[in-house]
């Protein structure tokens, strides 16, 4: 199904990706398109394009070994905002389909807060950590990175979601990726629709110290491919007990979102432009009911 180059036409490698960014329904769309198109073997993210690419191409393909040649292959993986990562996509897959996932920035940005605090990769308050991380916000800027992946593939290449519409109407939002990809639609599961499905982070670790060496355990059973064993204790609901049962998150800081919004209202009207879609709704704080709240815990990540 892909078009690679002739060096590497016998390797398989995916026909599309999902790169995301982090935080805006990736890892919703993974678990629902699983056993009908074929997924990285073992693990959700392989990162090749980014942190593993001096591991070559043979080393990814490796993770698609199989893949049956009925169904399409597939990643869902946040390279979105990596500029490397769209030009080696487009040197090994030139004809790689691509699905970027958008999300009001300022959510985003403190969801992905959130998830370093969650895995004790940072116990700095959000200011300083977004001078320290610059990147969170960086690939939040879609205007600015959209055009990259949209000259590279083509605009029927790439495929933009929102995240508004997941929380709106998940099958409608599933079926426009399954007509993207090529495959059959099929209903949403049940507890995808119901958001049983989530990755969403509300607490800080009970125990720190532990947490970060989990954290270190959990690399380098990835380092290691043992990612049946990670597997496991995800399933068992391990890495969910280490790194949670803290303190909650309080909502973000009223101050701090009113400079995010202002931060990020060029980037909102340019894509409002970019994709004709109205984004008024995301220039400034969303009102928090009992329904807004339900709606927006629905597949943060």
């Amino acid at each position: 199904m892909t078009n690679s180059p002739n060096s590497e036409r016998d390797l398989r490698l995916p026909d599309f990706i999902g790169v995301g960014p982090g935080r805006t329904g990736t890892t919703w769309l993974h678990e629902v398109l699983k056993g009908h198109v074929n997924l990285p073997a073992g693990i959700k993210e392989t990162d090749f394009f980014t942190t593993n690419y001096s591991k070559g191409v043979e080393w990814y393909a490796h993770h698609f070994r199989e893949a049956d040649r009925i169904r399409p292959i597939g990643e869902v993986n946040p390279y979105f905002g990596f500029s490397e990562a769209a030009e080696r996509i487009a040197i090994h897959i030139p004809r790689c389909k691509i699905i970027c996932s958008f999300r009001n920035p300022v959510e985003r940005i403190y969801s992905a807060y959130k998830l370093w605090r969650h895995y004790t990769l940072t116990n700095d308050p959000l200011d300083k950590f977004l001078v320290k991380v610059p990147q969170v916000i960086e690939v939040s800027r879609y205007a600015t990175h959209l055009p990259d992946y949209r000259a590279r593939f083509g605009d029927d290449h790439v495929l933009v979601l929102l995240n508004d519409d997941l929380r709106a109407d998940p099958q409608a939002y599933l079926d426009r990726v399954c007509d993207f990809v090529g495959i059959e639609r099929y209903p949403v599961p049940a507890s995808a629709g119901e958001g049983e499905l989530i990755n969403s982070i509300n607490d800080l670790p009970r125990f720190p110290r532990a947490a970060r060496r989990a954290r270190k355990f959990m690399y380098w059973l990835e380092e290691k491919q043992a990612y049946g064993t990670s597997n496991f204790l995800e399933q068992a609901g391990a890495w969910r007990l280490v790194f949670g049962g803290g303190p909650k998150f309080p909502p973000l800081d009223p101050a701090i979102e009113a400079r995010l919004h202002e931060l990020m209202r060029t980037e909102i009207d340019a894509l409002e432009q970019m994709i004709g879609r109205d984004l008024s709704a995301w220039k400034s704080p969303r009102v928090k009911s009992g329904t807004t709240a339900r709606a927006a815990s629905l597949q943060e990540r």
